[in-house]
């Protein structure tokens, strides 16, 4: 009955015939603000819950309803539990705005962290630490250490989102807030950990020893985690990988003492032979020069044996529990996991990150641009991981010009001497696109093309040639500064192509293709 007549009235507010009160479709007018104004003041329940319906669904509509917050704040003292929750709802949106007004109930949230009702208790902190006003520190402090302690996980989960902003308000605080984070980090439930692990961040990033002895239970929880949560600890448990944990893909090189006590204690032994075949050297003979081979001998041997690489069984923990996390539904999950994978696991375990991030450019377009860029990154350092899936990058003529851009620059990266021939009848296309930054790029990109794979340095440049006939102004200038680049690694063998490009010097007008004419 409530919910059929709470949507008769929003009906109403909203309808064509209603709209004339508003001032540019923002304010409610006065017939209706006092309607609603004395429905909060009314002695039943039933109008009160009502008005409070309709002043959500407005807040939820984009509507200013700020004026109602003294009408509003009198209510937040009522035992009808729905009436209550609405009203801490309506608190935590405007108690930043009217904080002299909410000064005035705080006594009422504090009698509310004590409510048997968890959500009341919850509701109850979060409008506290909405209040910025720094008179109210010690009661949000207060507050905050109580509910560390709460029973329930929501409130607990409320508590360390309420860190961060007490924190923001007074920074002397940080001691004892990081106390409270400590106890919070031995929370067991998954609600708690997203949460406590972003005040950490916020708070203490700095404090690397807080999470030592709950790094093994935040790599089991994580599957668990909200996706919200994953996100903030996969970033989180990056960094402590790339500070804790030895890079598996950083070769020592063969002379490099592992400690700098070791190269001195070399350099003594070394002084201390210098010394003694000095001495030894006035008796003579091929005693000493035998001596010395047999000494060169064990130094060569001690220096070729030398420790295998043995993966630390956290860093394993760690890898073996995020990668259940590719098959994630939630995108930036998805990228945390990519992300981890590029900086602290083995160059031959990073290639499962490839198949879920192409999974990923069927999202929408802005995803699309997020993932294009990581692949992008990603390419450049590892280009054999997505030449498999190289199809997934060809520019379709519907891809706005940054999606074009991007994917012609992962083209140009995974290029390889078994698909060179495929992209380069693909560039072709390109070239001829009315976009003419694309087809700009494009030609770019065949110069990029041409360096890393010298098969094909003639083929392009011929191409390339070709295209100096061409309409578009724009593609015969990007072609003369490419051409330009690539006889610069061949001046010799190509003689006649710059008495080719130098007739074109009246021609061209574009001042970076002229440069290249010039300079040629």
């Amino acid at each position: 009955m409530h919910v059929h007549n709470y949507n008769r009235r929003v009906r109403g507010l909203l309808s064509p015939g209603t709209r004339t009160g508003y001032h540019d479709g923002v304010h409610l007018d006065s017939n209706r603000h006092e309607d609603i104004k004395m429905q909060l003041e009314s002695n039943k329940d039933g109008q009160k819950l009502e008005a409070m319906k309709i002043l959500i669904g407005m807040i939820a509509k984009g509507k200013d309803c700020a004026h109602l917050f003294p009408s509003v704040v009198k209510n937040v003292v009522s035992k009808n539990q729905e009436i209550k929750k609405l009203v801490y709802v309506y608190l935590v949106r405007y108690a930043e705005e009217q904080q002299d007004l909410a000064l005035l109930s705080i006594s009422t949230f504090q009698k509310a962290l004590k409510d048997p009702n968890q959500l009341i208790r919850a509701s109850a902190l979060r409008v506290l630490s909405s209040i910025r006003v720094p008179i109210i520190v010690p009661i949000m402090m207060l507050a905050i250490k109580e509910s560390v302690t709460d029973m329930s996980p929501y409130v607990r989960k409320t508590a360390a989102h309420a860190i961060p902003k007490l924190y923001s308000l007074d920074p002397e605080q940080k001691d004892q807030l990081v106390e409270v984070i400590e106890k919070l980090l031995k929370d067991q439930t998954t609600l708690v950990a997203g949460s406590v692990v972003m005040a950490f961040e916020t708070v203490c990033p700095e404090r690397i020893d807080l999470i030592h002895k709950n790094y093994c239970k935040l790599c089991n929880l994580l599957v668990d985690v909200d996706e919200w949560g994953q996100v903030v600890i996969l970033n989180m448990l990056t960094r402590y990988a790339r500070t804790q944990f030895l890079d598996p893909n950083v070769e020592e090189a063969e002379d490099a003492p592992f400690y700098e006590e070791d190269g001195e204690e070399e350099g003594e032994e070394s002084e201390e032979e210098e010394s003694d075949d000095e001495s030894e050297s006035s008796e003579g003979g091929d005693e000493d020069s035998k001596k010395k081979k047999k000494k060169k001998k064990k130094k060569s041997d001690k220096r070729k044996k030398k420790k295998p690489y043995m993966m630390d069984q956290d860093h394993r923990l760690l890898l073996r529990n995020c990668k259940p996390l590719l098959q994630s539904r939630n995108a930036a999950v998805v990228m945390a996991v990519a992300q981890l994978y590029h900086h602290v696991a083995p160059r031959n375990e990073v290639g499962i990150v490839a198949k879920p991030l192409i999974r990923l450019l069927k999202g929408h377009r802005e995803v699309q641009t997020v993932v294009l860029g990581n692949i992008a990154t990603l390419s450049s350092q590892r280009p054999n991981m997505f030449e498999p899936y190289l199809k997934s990058f060809f520019v379709h003529s519907g891809d706005p010009t940054h999606i074009k851009l991007l994917k012609l620059d992962i083209i140009a990266n995974v290029a390889g001497d078994t698909s060179i021939h495929t992209i380069l009848r693909e560039f072709r296309t390109y070239i001829s696109s009315s976009d003419k930054e694309s087809a700009a790029a494009t030609i770019q990109a065949i110069g990029r093309v041409a360096c890393n794979i010298p098969e094909v340095t003639e083929t392009c440049l011929h191409g390339l040639v070709s295209l100096l006939s061409h309409k578009n102004e724009a593609v015969v200038a990007e072609s003369v500064v490419v051409i330009k680049k690539l006889l610069q690694l061949q001046p010799k063998e190509n003689k006649e192509l710059i008495v080719q490009m130098a007739k074109l010097a009246d021609s061209v007008k574009v001042p970076m293709a002229m440069a290249s004419v010039l300079w040629l």
